[in-house]
């Protein structure tokens, strides 16, 4: 029984090195796990990125936005990539029209950075909605989502 569990373990953790250390493909879905000078993020326009930036501006809360929600990212383009600077994390920095859920349409700053997924696996997304960032929690013009 013990020898079992001992087997499963094993082939469980070996499952998972391989999966972390598989080599870079053009996969959206694929987990960002690297230290090396492979491509480390996925582009800015990936579906898997555009939801994150939907998905971050919906669990806001509901009177920071005034409710709105994203219902379309158009207009992206990448405005920065960084890696190995002052900190080795790779961000890359992209910035869009959002569609809002009210009709209108803001510009929208995002961040996708790495090692910040569930305990640091894969890669997470900043955004802001720059007009409407009343409060300033991404600075002023929602600066710690754009390149330095």
């Amino acid at each position: 029984m013990r020898f079992a569990r001992f087997v499963r373990l094993t082939l469980s953790a070996l499952t998972l090195s391989a999966s972390l250390s598989a080599p870079a493909i053009a996969d959206d879905h694929r987990v960002y796990f690297s230290f090396s000078s492979e491509n480390r993020l996925p582009v800015c326009t990936a579906a898997s990125v555009k939801s994150a930036v939907s998905g971050a501006i919906a669990r806001a809360r509901k009177d920071y936005y005034g409710g709105r929600t994203i219902l379309s990212l158009d207009e992206i383009s990448e405005v920065g990539y960084g890696q190995n600077g002052v900190s080795p994390v790779a961000r890359r920095y992209c910035r869009g029209k959002a569609g809002l859920s009210d009709g209108s349409f803001q510009s929208v700053q995002y961040m996708v950075e790495e090692h910040a997924g569930f305990v640091g696996v894969g890669w997470n997304v900043e955004a802001c909605l720059s007009p409407l960032d009343t409060w300033r929690v991404y600075g002023v013009g929602c600066s710690t989502v754009r390149p330095h």
